[in-house]
């Protein structure tokens, strides 16, 4: 092997090319890390240098191009992780003025470098065997890891929390809203392109690049044995660290906490559902024995039973603990908190933040929370692809019609396949709604108003007498709020705020008080009636704004809550009242909402759900964060549970989550349920 440094005419333009870029590089990275640095003047450094094997070497010497297999993807290893968490980190105020980035990456655990080398190792070797000679095989082992770097970048850049592996099944709803972002380019330039285009200019300086086998079945068996146990080493470690670290789905701290890619890989390796300790249909079917429920029951309405509405709207929040902190002094849903006669007002855990919409919605529906299933997981994408028992098939079975609307693309999180499997009888998307362009605000986002009038004209054409259910989900509060759009002035709630996000902050404000003022159409649509109504409507999730303060922990105040209220144009149920006015816990979650709408529309449970009301009285909030524990009267995180009564209440509700969601198998429990889907089915 030679090295050497002889420079020529025809080296100069490749050199200046190189000079240009690690410039670039380095200009950009002064305001970044240091080691980006030294990273980059490495890249340049190493394009003056021509490395020639010895195609003909024999013996000893022929071992060397042995030796470049072990060099060849350490370096790639080393270069790949680096850039990939670079474009992550790069900038972010939560790394608290941070200038060395390897400081960050293995402040924990400095050997991790090892672990997310043996990927690394398995991607070269797979090059490697297919035949791909060193240089071009080290040039492109970094591309894998640096697209899935520079994805999370523009996912965190959208959404604000980073990229895992379940969300690649989303891929259709983000493109349908994409085009409502705008997304910085000079990052992934400065951060991936630009040391990316450095580090094949340096691989390229390796010549006469033979193999050191001539036979290439013994080359592609080598490579493939190489490529498999790097590969089962990676599979192995990352099972056992997924035990004692704990995937991060919020904000940037999978790159902080566990290293960007290592967190993606313990996502992938959660996003396959654990069956809870002692689960079996037998284990479940003694359990719900003991209730003394008899699960067949499939509750009943009365001629007196109300008219059913309920109101997702995106990313609603009560923003008055947020309005002092931003100096805003005006409230921009003074309807809302105006509501007194038959209104019962309350909090609401979610178990998503920022996005994935869908998760509220099958809380809602099921009354199953998305806690304990794997982080990230979106059951609409991975578990209902069966009938799954439902507030709709209870109400169906009860006579009501059972209608899902959505002003938006209907192909969305799968919901045409999905909303049938939930028993609604019809599903309208934005195609099916009645609306003008003045309609249609920011990107493609209708108003709430609008789609209250469809809502409305829904109603009036139903027959009379018929009692029906409508779930709407809106969108006009959807995220998106940076850019300033010629259909649409915010109103200015906020100036100079020190994030600087006037535009953003007010944008949302202004959806908001437009939804306060679509809401007050709605209901005085409703009082005048002569049916009766109930009206529930809840925040899916809080919006993803950097000037409202984060804070995912457990308990009342936190960016899990939203608020939610139920108004009915009727005297309400005065037990419902009573339990709203002496509730000593103050709030409840997504998926024990039915229950009290079903009480509040005079609906005798149905026996699935008076096990969910059973198990309520134990742990009256629960999400993907925590519980609350009546008996200890506090709030736990998820996976600390050590009172007996909630141990107990817990093991039933994962049994059925578990055996709802994803057990094939079917026990007396599911039988006895569905029987109410096979009935209507």
């Amino acid at each position: 092997m030679k090295f050497s440094f002889k420079i020529t005419k025809k080296d100069l333009p490749r050199l200046i090319v190189a000079f240009v870029l690690a410039g670039l590089g380095i200009a950009f990275s002064v305001s970044a890390f240091y080691d980006a640095i030294i990273w980059f003047v490495l890249l340049f450094a190493l394009t003056f240098i021509t490395v020639t094997i010895d195609g003909e070497a024999t013996g000893k010497k022929k071992a060397v191009r042995v030796i470049c297999d072990v060099v060849l993807p350490l370096f790639a290893s080393f270069f790949s992780v680096y850039f990939l968490q670079m474009i992550n980190l790069a900038h972010h105020n939560t790394l608290m003025g941070e200038r060395w980035l390897y400081n960050q990456m293995y402040h924990s655990e400095f050997f991790r470098w090892v672990n997310e080398s043996l990927i690394v190792f398995a991607v070269y070797f797979f090059f490697r065997m297919l035949q791909a000679p060193r240089r071009i095989a080290a040039a492109l082992t970094p591309a894998p890891f640096l697209i899935l770097g520079t994805a999370n970048f523009f996912v965190y850049t959208f959404r604000g929390h980073e990229l895992i592996y379940n969300d690649i099944f989303s891929w259709q709803t983000a493109a349908n809203v994409v085009g409502s972002y705008t997304f910085p380019i000079l990052e992934p330039v400065m951060y991936v392109l630009v040391p990316y285009v450095l580090y094949i200019l340096c691989c390229l300086r390796i010549k006469e690049d033979k193999p050191a086998v001539k036979n290439f079945v013994i080359r592609i068996a080598v490579f493939a044995v190489l490529c498999a146990v790097f590969m089962g080493s990676f599979i192995v470690m990352i099972k056992a660290w997924s035990k004692v670290n704990r995937a991060q789905d919020w904000s940037d701290k999978g790159s902080r906490f566990n290293g960007y890619l290592m967190n993606f890989a313990i996502t992938v390796v959660t996003s396959f559902a654990e069956q809870p300790a002692g689960y079996s249909v037998d284990a479940l079917d003694a359990m719900i024995k003991e209730t003394g429920i008899d699960v067949s029951d499939p509750g009943s309405a009365t001629d007196d039973s109300s008219n059913i509405i309920v109101i997702m709207n995106e990313s609603y929040t009560d923003v008055k603990t947020y309005m002092a902190m931003i100096g805003g002094k005006e409230d921009p849903t003074p309807y809302w908190h105006s509501l007194k006669e038959n209104t019962l007002h309350g909090k609401v855990t979610t178990s998503v933040y920022g996005g994935n919409t869908p998760n509220s919605e099958y809380e809602f529906l099921t009354g199953i929370t998305c806690g304990y299933l794997p982080m990230g997981a979106v059951p609409y994408l991975q578990y209902v692809d069966k009938e799954t028992y439902t507030l709709p098939w209870a109400l169906k079975n009860m006579g009501y019609t059972t209608l899902a609307m959505h002003p938006y693309y209907a192909n969305g999180w799968n919901r045409p396949k999905v909303y049938p499997k939930l028993g609604f009888d019809r599903f309208m998307s934005m195609d099916d709604f009645t609306y003008t362009d003045k309609d249609i605000q920011r990107d493609n986002y209708m108003t709430d108003s609008q789609a209250y009038k469809n809502l409305m004209m829904q109603l009036d054409a139903k027959p009379k007498g018929q009692k029906s259910f409508t779930f709407l989900v809106t969108v006009q509060n959807h995220g998106g709020y940076t850019e300033n759009f010629t259909n649409f002035t915010p109103k200015p709630y906020v100036k100079n705020l020190i994030t600087g996000m006037d535009t953003q902050v007010n944008t949302f404000l202004t959806c908001l008080n437009q939804s306060d003022k679509a809401l007050e159409e709605l209901i005085e649509y409703l009082k005048k009636k002569d049916e009766k109504y109930t009206l529930m409507i809840f925040g899916d999730h809080q919006p993803n704004i950097s000037s409202f303060p984060n804070n995912f922990g457990i308990g009342k105040n936190t960016s899990w809550v939203t608020p939610y209220l139920i108004w009915t144009n009727y005297d309400m149920d005065p037990e419902l009242v009573a339990k709203y006015e002496n509730d000593e816990v103050g709030i409840t979650s997504v998926n024990y909402l039915a229950l009290d709408v079903m009480k509040a529309a005079g609906i005798k449970y149905p026996g699935y759900f008076q096990v969910i009301d059973n198990i309520r009285k134990e742990v009256p909030q629960i999400n993907t964060a925590g519980y609350y524990s009546m008996s200890q009267k506090k709030f736990f995180q998820v996976e600390e549970v050590n009172d007996p009564k909630d141990q107990k209440a817990i093991n039933l509700y994962r049994f059925i989550q578990y055996n709802t969601a994803i057990d094939k198998k079917e026990g007396n429990f599911r039988k006895s349920v569905y029987s109410v889907v096979k009935k209507n089915g």
